[in-house]
């Protein structure tokens, strides 16, 4: 299997932490990750480099909730209303998709934490400059 750079990105970051990334996290991020980015695709927004290591961050928290069935506390529920709905709803479709083979029903903070990834993503490519056109 080859390794997944993003993977290797996080696993670097948290490794002198107390719970470095293990083998089946490696796993299961190699799972989860790849039908975010898709989905990101889909919904055209892209992540730089340190908003893609951060949303792996909250995804290994995730998959690791998800193994020991731990669920977030709730958040403040106008948190949900900063966020357009495209980000929400793919941020519960993801969510579901991952939860629901391994019998784990995430509360809405999981969903509104990985959509205000979307989110934010989202904001700060609208907000940098268009690519320059070369034939100008």
């Amino acid at each position: 299997m080859t390794a997944d750079p993003l993977i290797e990105a996080l696993a670097a970051a948290v490794a002198d932490t107390a719970e470095p990334v293990r083998e089946e996290d490696r796993r299961a991020l190699s799972r989860l990750l790849p039908t975010i980015e898709e989905r990101a695709a889909a919904e055209r927004i892209s992540f730089d480099e340190d908003r893609r290591l951060a949303l792996a961050v909250h995804a290994l928290g995730f998959v690791r909730r998800v193994r020991v069935g731990e669920h977030l506390d709730a958040l403040d529920p106008t948190v949900a209303d900063e966020i357009t709905p495209g980000p929400l709803a793919a941020a519960r479709e993801l969510i579901d998709t991952y939860g629901a083979p391994l019998d784990h029903a995430a509360h809405a903070t999981e969903v509104v934490l990985l959509a205000l990834h979307f989110e934010t993503a989202r904001q700060l490519q609208e907000r940098s400059p268009a690519p320059q056109n070369a034939q100008t």
